[in-house]
């Protein structure tokens, strides 16, 4: 459940948590790669990288100078790695997350780094899912700065993908103080639709959002994508439907990785692969929206040797078990794409060990029902049960379509 826009607050403190959406449905887009390709032949293209033009990148290069001339300035330094994750957000290149943690490399053995600074390694640890660590940055953070509305809501979006639910409540009620009602709204709204009162959480992003004039873009897009989840949940498909379009319409410059593996999710659980491929064979090629393309592909009568061959390879680490941060990913493709069950629900159970969204809790029944083993899956089902989630209508989209 998406919780947290990273540029809402863009007087004051523009792109809060540049990691966050990650965290919430697609943390640590990083690639896992296997063992380095080195080509015999020189000539040979091993990847097309993304022209480096465009208002985000003179940002960054104007930060860069400014870094360069004065490498002791945190506020500059953790501006630039704000740029660099709020880019990672749209593009999912793990290169991005390593130039936002180099941007920082000045307090790397600084013990009480400044809090900016000390929030970005926060929000970095988050997208390479090292929770442990930006827990603990983030608990520091807020020791040192206790109205820090950022740290407040990063932690509770660490809490609300950890199923740790009474913690997040109690994060997204420290805002209520720190900023707008519709901030602090849109936090608790999205916990509570994961704890059985996703009606409440819908009534107040519909009236939100009824209000148009008082949202600017990205806070509509961040507000839409929720009701379009929400709404999903409540087994509203039109009006599902209809959020994210707006949530789309709504995303300026483009739409972010979570509100595209989201989108497409829910199209895939409607029995519309074709509008998938339509919505993402120009997309960026980050490893979600590769897995959701392969499968539309897929079902639509598409090759998709060549696509299935690229992300075999770059989640050989994790379906070898060897990559616990994207166990997400490999399970999705040894489920949906690769037809084992047996390894897909061994991942899926390693996933929800960290991660405990929707999204999760599908892999692991849709996978312990493929391999004929339902009660590898009673963790998950006791889990919603103790939170007033009904499994009805989180398996029953999946089941009907094969997942996701």
């Amino acid at each position: 459940m998406t919780c947290f826009n990273d540029r809402v607050y863009r007087s004051g403190w523009r792109r809060v948590c540049a990691a966050i959406l990650f965290l919430l449905g697609n943390a640590a887009l990083e690639i896992a790669f296997a063992a380095p390709f080195v080509p015999k032949d020189e000539a040979v293209i091993l990847e097309r990288l993304p022209p480096r033009d465009g208002e985000a990148w003179d940002e960054i290069r104007a930060l860069h100078s400014a870094l360069a001339r004065h490498p002791a300035d945190a506020r500059v330094a953790a501006e630039l790695a704000q740029h660099y994750l709020e880019l990672n957000r749209s593009v999912g290149d793990p290169r991005l997350v390593a130039y936002a943690r180099r941007a920082l490399a000045h307090w790397d053995e600084a013990e009480t780094p400044p809090v900016d600074v000390a929030l970005e390694r926060a929000l970095i640890a988050q997208t390479e899912h090292r929770f442990d660590a930006a827990r603990a940055e983030l608990i520091v953070v807020i020791e040192r700065s206790p109205r820090s509305a950022q740290a407040w809501l990063a932690l509770a979006a660490l809490d609300t993908v950890q199923g740790r639910y009474a913690d997040a409540k109690r994060s997204c009620a420290r805002l209520v103080l720190l900023h707008d009602a519709a901030v602090a709204g849109a936090c608790y709204a999205a916990v509570q639709a994961v704890t059985g009162d996703g009606a409440a959480a819908y009534r107040f992003l519909n009236s939100t959002l009824a209000r148009p004039k008082s949202l600017d873009p990205e806070s509509a897009a961040w507000l839409a994508t929720l009701a379009a989840e929400t709404a999903e949940e409540l087994g509203l498909p039109e009006d599902a439907a209809r959020h994210y379009r707006a949530a789309l319409a709504a995303s300026v410059p483009q739409p972010s990785i979570y509100l595209l593996t989201a989108y497409a999710d829910f199209l895939l659980r409607r029995g519309r692969p074709g509008a998938v491929i339509e919505l993402l064979e120009r997309a960026p090629a980050a490893d979600p929206l590769l897995l959701r393309l392969a499968l539309a592909e897929a079902r639509t009568g598409r090759s998709a040797h060549e696509r299935l061959a690229t992300l075999r390879y770059r989640l050989e680490l994790a379906l070898r078990g060897d990559d616990r941060a994207h166990a997400r990913e490999a399970a999705f493709f040894a489920l949906y794409l690769d037809d084992d069950a047996q390894i897909a629900l061994s991942l899926a159970l390693d996933n929800w060990t960290v991660q405990r969204e929707s999204i999760d809790a599908r892999l692991v029944l849709e996978a312990a029902a493929a391999a004929k083993m339902p009660d590898a899956a009673r963790p998950v089902r006791d889990f919603l049960a103790s939170h007033g989630r009904s499994l009805g209508e989180l398996a029953s989209a999946a089941e009907a379509q094969g997942g996701p």
